[in-house]
């Protein structure tokens, strides 16, 4: 193999490839083998048609189709020869090839771009504290109290607070029922947060068992729904039943009710004040690590190859769709996707996050060497229920170690930055 690289660009290449005469009709001879075992041609039986009588019918269609089929391979070892690392897949701009002759082909491609990043200490960022309220852990206790409540059927009308078992007929505005809207056996919990009507519930307040209404009401402006919100509705509803919830006392028995690790109520206390801990501490270190990537992003500017963007954004789609969408359409409707100037941004961030984060890396020789990576494999198998040698053998070894080394990378931007506490 020969090849010839001829820069076009900043990222751009032109990869020049000849691929030996002998090697092809090599590849060319083992597919005539092939085709001889399986080929019926009238006049001979069935696997001693002779090779030249397959040249002479079959030649062209043959070569064509050991050429297509091992082009992916004559590109990766080019590039590989060439020292070329692709952003996205290579385009064949012109294939030359005649029998007995060596194969030309002349291949178009972004190279993966190679950042030398520049003022990468001593970045100013602010680091979110938070300490845990009395009233937080206060809260989180009073949902779990109520994630616990008991039921009881009560012969009163419905409270705040209740548990409403009904029947739904929906009615145009002059109250006839529309056809195929009744839904039986709906539960509501009235009063709850996020309900998405407050006037439905509001206008059910008073109803007892074996009772009607016709409620009129309006959704919620902010509803996820947007077909729903703010539009108005009407239902006719039978009251089945109306419970009482019961909370339980909060004790020490409550505490084991809700795990077995706790013995008391001051236990399931401290580990709410713990979670809440950890949440607010990995809120304050994403907020942390934006805030070094746009400084970094902001301090080098550069421009991506825009191969690279399309050929991830096209990832992004495919991840989005899952497999069996992907086999519904024809790969071509990938190109003709409009991605949004929101899709192109959040590529385009992505990636030279990647590539500053990973010049970072080597400048500073920052490498997980095998006692730093054994400790971080223990303890992330320990914070997702794993035995660590069960994630040894995962298929995502070597993206926790990028994960580990990407942490390092973090630590040592925040070791040399400016840092400034801000409580939230």
């Amino acid at each position: 193999m020969k090849t010839n690289v001829v820069e076009k660009g900043k990222w751009e290449r032109e990869l020049e490839v000849e691929i030996s005469a002998e090697r092809i009709e090599t590849e060319l001879t083992s597919a005539y083998r092939k085709y001889q075992k399986r080929l019926e041609v009238p006049g001979f039986r069935k696997g001693k048609v002779p090779l030249r009588v397959i040249k002479a019918r079959f030649g062209d269609s043959i070569r064509g189709e050991v050429i297509s089929d091992l082009l992916p391979t004559f590109l990766e070892e080019a590039t590989r020869e060439a020292g070329l690392v692709p952003a996205a897949p290579p385009s064949i701009s012109k294939l030359e090839h005649e029998p007995g002759q060596p194969l030309n082909f002349t291949a178009t491609l972004d190279i993966w771009p190679e950042i030398e990043v520049e003022n990468y200490e001593k970045l100013a960022v602010t680091k979110m504290t938070h300490e845990v309220t009395d009233e937080e852990i206060e809260e989180q206790l009073k949902d779990l109290q109520n994630r616990q409540a008991s039921e009881r059927s009560v012969e009163r009308p419905l409270e705040k607070g209740d548990v409403l078992l009904a029947d739904l007929q929906r009615v145009d505005d002059s109250g006839v029922p529309i056809i195929g809207e009744r839904f039986e056996e709906r539960r509501f919990l009235i009063g709850e947060e996020g309900a998405p009507s407050p006037d439905f519930e509001e206008a059910l307040i008073g109803i007892q068992a074996g009772e009607e209404r016709v409620v009129r009401f309006t959704y919620r402006e902010d509803l996820p729904n947007e077909e729903l919100a703010g539009t108005q509705d009407h239902f006719n509803v039978s009251a089945r039943e109306v419970h009482e919830r019961v909370l339980p006392e909060l004790d020490d028995e409550f505490a084991k009710d809700v795990g077995a690790e706790y013995e008391t109520l001051e236990d399931l206390r401290q580990h709410i004040g713990e979670q809440i801990t950890q949440r607010w501490t990995y809120i304050s270190d994403q907020r942390l690590r934006s805030e070094l990537v746009d400084q970094l992003v902001e301090k080098n500017p550069f421009e991506l190859p825009e191969s690279m963007v399309e050929n991830y954004l096209r990832s992004m789609q495919q991840d989005q769709q899952g497999a069996a969408h992907e086999h519904d359409h024809e790969h071509d409707h990938e190109h003709d996707h409009e991605h949004s100037d929101e899709e192109r941004e959040t590529a385009t961030r992505r990636l030279k996050s990647y590539l500053l984060i990973e010049s970072v890396r080597k400048q500073a020789e920052i490498e997980a060497n095998d006692e730093d990576f054994e400790a971080y494999l223990a303890q992330r198998a320990e914070e997702i229920g794993l035995k660590a040698e069960d994630l040894k053998r995962s298929e995502r070894l070597d993206d926790l170690r990028r994960e580990l080394e990407e942490k390092k990378v973090f630590d040592l931007l925040i070791e040399k930055a400016e840092v400034k506490e801000e409580k939230a």
